[in-house]
């Protein structure tokens, strides 16, 4: 992985309209942000400082361990995230970003820090994990309607690089990572290559969790996609781990993920996971 240094250079450098003295808000916002997270690469101090997990381990943005009376206070301070989020890597947690978040209720956003008011996604209602899954999946960049809370929601990938930039929601350098394999040059939305290594990463049980909620399923076949998945997933890990010092080709894993989707459909005919631009 790059250095901090070569990192905020290319996220500076990349960005239009960071220019003086906005680029020089933004790098002192993201140098508060690092230096705040220093400590929390010590999961135990995070938990001494209430911070709890909740909701899945999504594939590209791992577990949210969130601060309730940070939530509730509703200050937007770099030194004090919200949410920081874990990669389970040889079996060792790794903090690969954090997050900050606003209660909108449905107001304007408060749009002080110095990024892009696009840099921020919503959740609609409560962080849970049936919430945060389905909002999430819809790539909520914009608030819908509804009446109740919104959680707007900025991520910071201060600990692993994320190829996308440094504020986009989700990372897909994620599931190669865990891995211990380098990711591929990508665009910011997921290739199929990206969704078959986030399967041998151990997303199966994220993907079953999705797939349950999108298309209501019921217990039996729920457990039968279970199953698929789960047998693809070791299958993946296997030819993954088998070739580590020789990565299979975007094109071999694209290939080995048509394979889950057309075995998915023999179990849900109207299930897929990887729906074209959009985020599964």
């Amino acid at each position: 992985m790059r250095g901090p240094a070569v990192g905020l250079t290319l996220v500076l450098g990349g960005m239009p309209g960071v220019l003086g003295a906005q680029a020089g808000e933004q790098a002192e916002f993201i140098s508060a942000a690092r230096t705040a997270s220093e400590r929390y690469r010590d999961r135990a101090v995070a938990v001494a400082d209430g911070y709890r997990p909740i909701g899945p381990d999504f594939p590209s943005m791992g577990e949210h361990w969130l601060s309730v009376p940070l939530v509730v206070r509703g200050e937007i301070d770099p030194a004090h995230p919200q949410i920081l989020e874990y990669v389970t890597v040889d079996g060792l947690p790794v903090l690969a970003g954090v997050a900050y978040t606003q209660l909108t209720r449905g107001g304007p956003l408060d749009t002080s820090l110095p990024v892009p008011a696009s840099a921020w996604h919503y959740h609609q209602g409560s962080v849970d994990e049936e919430s945060f899954i389905l909002s999430h999946a819809r790539g909520a960049a914009e608030p819908g309607p509804g009446t109740g809370p919104r959680v707007a929601v900025l991520h910071v990938w201060l600990g692993v690089e994320n190829p996308a930039g440094l504020f986009a929601s989700d990372n897909w350098a994620l599931p190669w990572y865990r891995l211990g394999l380098p990711p591929p040059p990508r665009a910011e939305r997921p290739s199929a290559s990206d969704l078959a290594a986030a399967l041998a990463a151990g997303g199966d049980a994220y993907f079953l969790t999705l797939l349950r909620l999108r298309y209501d399923l019921e217990p039996d076949r729920a457990n039968r996609v279970g199953d698929l998945l789960a047998g693809h997933g070791r299958a993946l890990r296997a030819v993954l781990q088998h070739r580590a010092s020789a990565r299979p080709s975007d094109t071999e894993l694209a290939s080995r993920w048509s394979a889950v989707e057309a075995d998915l459909r023999t179990v849900c005919a109207r299930c897929e996971l990887w729906q074209g631009k959009n985020h599964p």
